[in-house]
């Protein structure tokens, strides 16, 4: 018996490979500079043999002519115009429209310079009848055969398809710049932090503004905002970097050294530390934003202190005239219901001033706040009081103040002023003025007649409101004067901000 084994195919190489082992099978290989399979180069034969039983896409230009070779893996990716006719073709002729790019790349390695490696390269290939932008992570390498030039035969490449990725990468940096651009708009400040250190990657124009932060990028948060350390913000970022749950903040009072005068002041913030989540949902920092509520706390505050001061004034001037209306009438039958009358109408009063003081009004007419705080004084709205004006309403922290200030002037008016004599005479007048590009409330109130005024020789508490202005108003001022033939003052401010719920 012979132990000797049957004598091997000569093409057994192209055993397998899927569809395209059948390509290579049947193809009219003795057309071409190559010859049957069975005489090719024991080199070429390994690769393609490695090319078809391999499922990465792969590649092979072979010889002088540079001819084709593909698998399974790689035909997906070259579309009709190249699959099946390409296979043993020059690769001039069928890959000539990106020749200038892989041209260069292939002589390297047949030149014996070694192997090339390109990520993410843009090589754009027509398939399925249009030119694509196409991106591919692949190397060129040599395949050695001592039998040829530079001892290397052909060039094997190892390629990956990574349109799909690259496109999903611009557009998710895309999607990040669109993001900046909107923080960066955003009227709120923001800023954003990274890792456990929070190191400052971002800040926007609104938190430039608000804490001159422009050196804070590159910085730890602790390193470039050190004002408020032992204040427990960072201890508050700390928290939610740990534990990934957002703090909310309102009216938060913070110390620092705020831009331009660089003097520490105390302000108060609205804010919110998030979490910031990675792709494997673990914190990788904390994203904040927020606004700086100062002005909006204080206005709450000399808005408390007016509600407090008009409430208890109201209340005493209307309880005292409800008494001695109630006296004075008790004893005259026939003026009962006389008496009636005026009770109730001042009780309505009473009623509106404390719609007033509890904000149930959203906007109150300025003519009727005039009308009605002068009416305290006066029900039959004395003929020596003359108002002109358009129809202006203001918002109620605006008409709160405006009470007030119209009852100390019309007090002192009535006290010491042009209503003291019989010939004095007030005038009360409002208008609106455009400056640059605001537009502007104006008050004014004009006493003549009067006897002759000097400025008081101490300022009291209604001095002091008078001067303080329009709660809540923006861009406000009062001139209050006390020439000698009457008593004026002016109070300006934004049109805007009196007609705004602050």
């Amino acid at each position: 018996m012979s132990n000797s084994f049957p004598p091997r195919r000569a093409d057994v190489f192209l055993a397998g490979g899927g569809e395209m082992g059948d390509v290579i099978r049947g193809h009219d290989w003795e057309a071409t500079s190559l010859g049957a399979p069975g005489t090719w180069p024991h080199a070429l034969r390994t690769a393609v043999r490695l090319i078809l039983n391999t499922g990465h896409p792969m590649y092979i230009f072979w010889g002088p002519e540079l001819l084709c070779f593909y698998n399974d893996a790689y035909r997906t990716s070259i579309g009709p115009e190249r699959h099946p006719g390409s296979l043993g073709q020059p690769a001039r002729e069928v890959w000539a429209e990106i020749w200038e790019i892989i041209g260069p790349q292939i002589d390297q390695v047949m030149t014996g310079q070694g192997a090339t490696w390109h990520e993410n390269q843009l090589v754009p290939i027509t398939r399925n009848g249009r030119l694509e932008e196409i991106y591919w992570t692949y190397s060129y390498g040599p395949i050695h055969d001592e039998t040829a030039e530079k001892d290397v035969g052909g060039v094997l490449v190892v390629c990956t398809e990574t349109t799909a990725a690259v496109l999903a990468e611009r557009r998710l940096a895309a999607d990040v710049a669109r993001q900046r651009r909107l923080f960066e708009q955003a009227p709120s400040f923001v800023i954003i932090m990274r890792g456990a250190e929070h190191v400052v990657e971002f800040v926007n124009q609104a938190h430039l503004h608000a804490f001159a932060s422009a050196d804070w990028v590159g910085k730890p948060i602790r390193e470039a905002f050190p004002d408020i350390a032992r204040q427990g913000f960072f201890e508050l970022i700390d928290g939610v970097y740990q534990t990934g749950e957002v703090y909310r903040a309102q009216g938060a009072e913070v110390r620092y050294h705020f831009p331009p005068t660089d003097r520490q002041e105390t302000r108060y913030l609205d804010f919110i530390y998030a979490p910031l989540l990675g792709e494997d949902g673990c914190v990788t920092g904390v994203f904040c934003e927020g606004y700086d509520v100062t002005e909006r706390i204080a206005a709450e505050q000399f808005q408390a202190t007016l509600n407090r001061e008009l409430g208890h004034r109201m209340k005493n001037q209307l309880a005292m005239v409800q008494a001695i209306v109630g006296q004075s009438l008790r004893s005259s039958r026939g003026a009962e219901a006389l008496g009636r009358t005026i009770v109730d109408r001042i009780q309505v009063l009473a009623r509106a001033h404390e719609a007033l003081i509890a904000g149930e009004i959203e906007l109150l007419p300025l003519r009727e706040i005039v009308q009605r705080t002068i009416s305290l004084h006066d029900d039959r709205l004395d003929p020596r009081y003359a108002f002109d004006g358009p129809d202006l309403a203001l918002a109620s922290r605006a008409a709160l103040s405006m009470a007030l200030i119209l009852h100390e002037l019309a007090t002192n008016a009535a006290k010491h002023g042009a209503l003291s004599s019989e010939d004095g005479e007030v005038r009360v007048s409002w208008r609106t003025e455009r400056t640059g590009g605001t537009t502007e409330f104006v008050f004014q109130w004009t006493e003549t007649g009067g006897p002759p005024v000097s400025p008081p020789s101490s300022l009291g508490s209604g001095h002091r409101l008078i001067n303080a202005g329009l709660a809540g108003s923006r861009g406000g001022s009062v001139a209050l004067v006390y020439a000698p033939d009457g008593v004026r003052c002016a109070i300006r401010a934004e049109l805007s901000s009196v007609q705004e719920e602050h």
